[in-house]
């Protein structure tokens, strides 16, 4: 199998809090049909502090602490701090 390196892009992200500021609030919702007691399986915080993003992969849940990208071609995604981190670094 062939080994290829990701091309170097520059993306904006930015990291969520779990509050609703107006720089995410045109693309994150919130999940007000979720079970707010419910934990989440991944990061072990209640669903009620949990948002939602709609990707071209479908929708996505955003934990607290997560990351939301903006893709090459404007889309959103979210991404796990420990990925992000391996991944990218700051433009200066």
């Amino acid at each position: 199998m062939a080994k290829y390196r990701k091309k170097p892009v520059v993306i904006e992200a930015v990291q969520w809090d779990g509050k609703y500021t107006d720089e995410i609030i045109n693309f994150i919702y919130f999940i007000a049909h979720w079970d707010r007691e419910k934990v989440c399986g991944q990061c072990g915080e209640l669903s009620s502090s949990h948002g939602r993003i709609k990707t071209l992969e479908g929708g996505h849940i955003v934990c607290p602490g997560d990351w939301i990208i903006t893709g090459v071609e404007g889309e959103k995604y979210p991404c796990k701090p420990g990925i992000f981190e391996k991944t990218y670094e700051r433009v200066k």
